[in-house]
């Protein structure tokens, strides 16, 4: 307990220098939050359908598809065009249940052949798009009551369609941009952390704790648990900004936490590496940025991985910011399982150890 105490401590201190750096701050905490906000303001998105005549009315498109064709059906098709919020679009039921599971639209009606005798309706949903999906059902229901006497009622069974992983396109463009600012907050922290350990090796402070009687390894864990807090801490704040303003709804929130955990640990590792390599602050800043770019460029951090072209997906599987961004929307809109999700989660907690043993070397120097 009291070597823990002693890694708190240290951890506690970077911290706070920091909270006083105005400068590492802004970068670590505020500009992924304005990267996620403005990109996704730029949608409607890289996933809602909204009819582009009537982007600015929110309009949503939902596919009809009517087997029936009977005059029951034609009214309530009508009476559901008139809805404000809705734009309807004629499409087979294969190219509509296609469509709905790769997240182009959120969803599709079905009206089966007898629909006048049964009043029976089948909605197929996104599942990752709860809200329209809430919206069509009360759409459905006063249609059906514009359409016809109420008796008898509109039987509505809803049924998920679900796409098929890297396939399946978002739900709306702050699904996409608020794991994006997730990355680049990590990035952040860990070029800000690389630096500071190197900042601090030359200025001689690491020197006078590694002759304080303090094993070396705290010294070590306290800047890695720094740079962890820090990563969580913004992770958090981010995904709070996602839900609460922007209506971002995580499918799983465990694996959420599984994601960022094992991404934070991983970039702890990278951190550390990072350290070891740069000699002084100035080349140590320069590399870790060089470096972490790179990988956001090709990982997914820049462009979203769904929109890259085949051969260039397969490319950022090379990037452990692809690991992170897989695991990361897999819990957000792509709604993988833990086994799916497992593979990247491995190989980043894999890349810390091991980046974290060789970046040991600037603690074992001293």
């Amino acid at each position: 307990m009291a070597g823990w105490a002693g890694v708190w401590a240290l951890a506690a201190k970077d911290l706070r220098l920091l909270l006083r750096d105005r400068g590492a701050l802004f970068l670590t905490f505020l500009w992924p939050l304005i990267l996620a906000g403005f990109f996704g303001a730029l949608g409607p998105g890289f996933g809602a359908a909204l009819e582009e005549s009537d982007a600015g009315a929110g309009k949503m498109v939902v596919l009809i598809v009517d087997e029936d064709g009977g005059a029951e059906a034609k009214a309530l098709r009508a009476a559901l065009e008139e809805h404000p919020r809705i734009s309807l679009e004629a499409a087979e039921l294969a190219r509509a249940e296609e469509r709905v599971g790769a997240g182009e639209v959120p969803a599709y009606v079905h009206l089966a052949p007898g629909f006048a005798d049964g009043r029976s309706v089948e909605l197929g949903v996104d599942p990752r798009r709860a809200g329209e999906a809430e919206l069509l059902s009360g759409a459905l229901e006063l249609a059906a009551y514009q359409a016809r006497d109420p008796q008898p009622a509109l039987t509505i069974a809803r049924r998920s369609i679900t796409g098929e992983g890297a396939s399946a396109r978002p739900p709306s463009p702050y699904a996409v941009t608020f794991p994006q600012g997730v990355i680049w907050a990590v990035l952040a922290c860990a070029a800000t952390f690389a630096v500071s350990l190197v900042h601090e090796h030359d200025r001689g402070t690491l020197l006078r704790l590694a002759v304080a009687p303090l094993p070396r390894w705290q010294i070590l864990a306290g800047k890695g648990l720094a740079c962890l807090l820090a990563i969580l801490v913004m992770a958090a704040v981010l995904i709070a900004a996602a839900v609460l303003g922007f209506g971002v709804r995580p499918l799983s929130w465990p694996l959420l936490l599984v994601a960022v955990l094992a991404t934070g640990l991983g970039f702890v590792g990278v951190m550390t590496l990072l350290a070891a390599l740069g000699r002084r602050t100035a080349s140590t800043a320069g590399l870790s940025w060089a470096v972490l770019m790179a990988m956001a460029m090709v990982g997914g951090g820049m462009l979203p991985l769904f929109l890259m072209p085949p051969w260039l997906q397969q490319v950022a599987w090379l990037s452990p910011v692809s690991w992170a961004l897989r695991a990361i929307e897999g819990a957000v809109w792509r709604g993988s399982s833990l086994a799916e999700i497992g593979g990247a989660c491995l190989a980043l907690l894999l890349l810390g150890a091991v980046s974290l043993g060789f970046g040991a070397r600037t603690v074992r120097e001293l």
